[in-house]
């Protein structure tokens, strides 16, 4: 019997040997002995990306692989060079093809053949950009290649823009397919960004000089409540709309660049609701489903024909479907060079935008749905922090996904994820971790991101990951319970969390496990601020080491103030720059009223003199701690 096992061993050993010698038969090997092949005259665009693959390659292997105008075979093949077929792919498209033993790598459009180079470092050979200084690629003998590889890619989106930290670096945008101009530079060769001319928002003010002609002409400006206002323009002027064409097209004079995939002017709103209500705006909403949008789609169709024209064809006007021009208006529609940006600012980012339960989403979801059935070109501002108390944790996470998802089906051409836009004064919470979540969605709205969560919370805060992510995911199940399960971008600290005292002290034990997993004092460093946004909270409600029977809690707000300098936060919310740093009752009020009670004011004065008395009698009140130690 032992004799029969032994033969079905070996022969099972076999087996298993010539299976894997069989699957292995199928690829091929990249090393060191590889070239990467461009055209006797290559393209700006076919050298930056052969100039990426051979550069990132050569720190693979540890030998320089060079760029080549002829190889009979090894060879990794660039654009005109290679014979991966493009012809019926989109534009800023590309095709990864193994052809004979070979790779071949080409594009459409600007962007195509650098999208499909950083895609090869990606996917292939494994290089990973999570943050501008996080860069992974794994050194290598050899790279493994399926000889049936066979990759197409599409662009979801013609225009891709978030802010937060990295996603403001070059490397990082072009690798994560940031596309947006406002707060990247990507070089002409990488496909270059798709710029705003002029400004990104809030514009018709200057394009309709309301501000030079308040006195001169006073019937071009809005008419509201029965008073001109420079706020908004008359849109039904026909010398305002002018004044606007004639602002475009000098515009598009000086900046225009024929060469782009794509540029925009902003024609949108200012950022008020004192709309016109004159009797001529009035009436042509009327008739047009009695809406503001009417008029504004109305003005900005004109300038739009101006702008075509005069030959401007890969130049769209951009206006706001936002606050009073958010409902999509009848009888009229949208040119095709028209771009409608619906903004999200009053929904609920607790749920998905397609939850038929949450009234704030299904309420978006009709106006993204009216807009859908007669524009063609749908850009979305959505938003992804909370401007109010933005150091504390927003826990949108779980929706990021889904909500690009629905954007994407639902005929969106662009999208800007708007955050915390001022992260370099307000770097805490985890910034960087939905920046590399909205970036990687919006380059592919349905990747695995749980895996991309699960490597950029390895690669960020080390071996304490799983901490981490338990942390985030208590986050999660935990939000706005206070607040009828409903998430909006400028919640209090009470209404966002009510996590128990025994949840708290689960959370600081995760937090220090964490912690005393570093590897290095970057991981910590990235631990300790991302931590910083949990302390905030807890200083704000009175929780954990900041509870009011913790006769140390005045030190411990003294401590969180100063470790807010060292990680450089000199912002707690939007508009808030250098405010709670001017604070002179830090130990005494909650963490999120910082941003008051200034030395001079009488209010602050009392305050000081009544909290000075309680911190002296604390102890005895709370028995030296003892309480604390009991209930806190």
């Amino acid at each position: 019997m032992k004799k029969f096992l032994s033969v079905l061993l070996v022969f099972a050993l076999i087996a298993s040997f010539a299976l894997t010698a069989f699957a292995d038969s199928g690829d091929i090997a990249i090393d060191s002995s590889w070239s990467v092949l461009v055209s006797q005259q290559p393209s700006s665009y076919e050298s930056f990306a052969a100039r990426k693959i051979s550069d990132e390659l050569s720190t693979v292997f540890g030998k320089e692989i060079p760029v080549v105008n002829s190889a009979d075979e090894k060879y990794i093949a660039i654009g005109s060079a290679s014979s991966a077929d493009v012809s019926d792919i989109a534009v800023n498209g590309y095709r990864i093809k193994v052809v004979d033993g070979n790779i071949h790598i080409n594009g459409t459009g600007v962007r195509g053949l650098a999208a499909g180079a950083y895609r090869f470092l990606e996917e292939i050979c494994g290089r990973k950009v999570y943050t501008y200084k996080n860069i992974e690629i794994p050194s290598a003998d050899s790279i493994k290649v399926s000889s049936d590889t066979d990759i197409v890619y599409e662009p979801f989106f013609e225009y891709t823009d978030t802010d937060w930290l990295s996603p403001c670096n070059t490397e990082y945008s072009i690798a994560n397919g940031l596309t947006g101009g406002t707060y990247r530079s990507i070089p002409a060769e990488a496909g270059g960004t798709v710029n705003y001319l002029g400004g990104f928002c809030h514009t018709m003010g200057a394009i309709c000089e309301t501000e030079a002609h308040k006195e001169s002409n006073p019937e071009q400006l809005a008419l509201h409540n029965g008073q001109r206002t420079v706020d908004q323009p008359c849109l039904s002027n026909p010398d305002v709309l002018e004044i606007a064409k004639n602002n475009v097209l000098e515009l598009l004079e000086t900046r225009y660049d024929p060469q782009a995939s794509l540029q925009i002017v902003s024609v949108t709103q200012n950022d008020n609701y004192n709309y016109c209500e004159c009797e001529k705006c009035k009436a042509f909403e009327a008739s047009h489903g009695g809406v503001q949008s009417a008029t504004m789609i109305n003005f900005v169709n004109q300038i739009a024909d101006a702008v075509k024209e005069a030959g401007y064809e890969n130049v769209a006007i951009d206006t706001f479907a936002y606050q009073y021009t958010r409902k999509a208006p009848a009888g009229i529609v949208p040119r095709d060079n028209v771009i409608v940006r619906l903004c999200t600012i009053e929904c609920c980012f607790r749920h998905t935008l397609d939850d038929k339960n949450c009234k704030r989403n299904t309420e978006l979801m009709k106006d993204l749905n009216d807009w859908s059935a007669i524009c063609k070109r749908i850009y979305v501002w959505d938003y992804t922090t909370n401007y109010a108390n933005t150091c504390i944790v927003f826990p949108d996470f779980d929706v990021i996904q889904r909500n690009i998802q629905v954007f994407y089906e639902h005929n969106v051409k662009g999208v800007y994820e708007e955050g915390n836009y001022y992260i370099g004064n307000c770097n805490t919470e985890f910034g960087e971790l939905r920046a590399y979540m909205i970036s990687k969605c919006l380059q592919n709205p349905y990747c695995d991101l749980e895996s991309e969560i699960k490597g950029f919370l390895a690669s960020y805060y080390g071996p304490g990951w799983q901490n981490i992510k338990k942390i985030v995911d208590m986050h999660i199940s935990n939000a706005c319970k206070n607040n009828g399960g409903h998430l909006g971008i400028g919640e209090s600290p009470n209404a966002s969390f009510s996590f128990t005292a025994k949840e708290v002290a689960e959370i600081d034990e995760l937090w220090k496990s964490a912690k005393s997993k570093a590897n290095d004092d970057v991981q910590l460093e990235n631990i300790c601020r991302s931590e910083l946004s949990w302390r905030f909270w807890k200083g704000s409600v009175n929780k954990g080491e900041f509870s009011l029977l913790n006769p140390e809690r005045f030190n411990e707000r003294q401590k969180l103030f100063e470790d807010f300098q060292v990680y450089g936060v000199t912002m707690i919310s939007e508009g808030s720059y250098n405010d709670y740093i001017d604070c002179a009752c830090v130990r005494y009020v909650p963490v999120n009223e910082w941003n008051m009670y200034e030395a001079d004011e009488i209010g602050t004065q009392v305050r000081l003199f009544f909290a000075r008395i309680l911190e002296y009698f604390t102890p005895l009140l709370s028995a030296f701690g003892l309480f604390y130690k009991w209930f806190g």
